[in-house]
């Protein structure tokens, strides 16, 4: 199973404009879902169910990709910072609601 150890988690948790709780208790259930993607479409829908931040979804992204990194010796913080091509607010194909 995936998981973060909690040094991880805290740093993710640190991030500007996140919501803590709920980054940490999303990554604290990081490998459940049994992919990357299973984990993705998750929080997907638990970041519109809960109208989560853009920078809380971000971070919980960044912990998912860390999770599932094949080489996370290798790549280390370069992992955190790349963000995965997410429906984002104003796309056509977003899954957030137009205002």
């Amino acid at each position: 199973m995936h998981t973060l150890p909690a040094k991880d988690i805290a740093e993710f948790t640190s991030r500007q404009g996140v919501c803590k709780s709920d980054v940490k208790n999303f990554l604290n259930s990081v490998g459940q879902a049994g992919t990357e993607e299973g984990d993705l479409l998750s929080l997907y829908y638990d970041a519109r169910l809960y109208s989560w931040s853009i920078s809380t979804v971000w971070a919980i992204e960044a912990g998912i990709r860390l999770a599932y990194a094949d080489e996370v010796a290798n790549t280390g913080m370069q992992a955190i910072d790349k963000r995965i091509e997410t429906p984002l607010p104003g796309a056509h194909y977003s899954i957030w609601p137009q205002r």
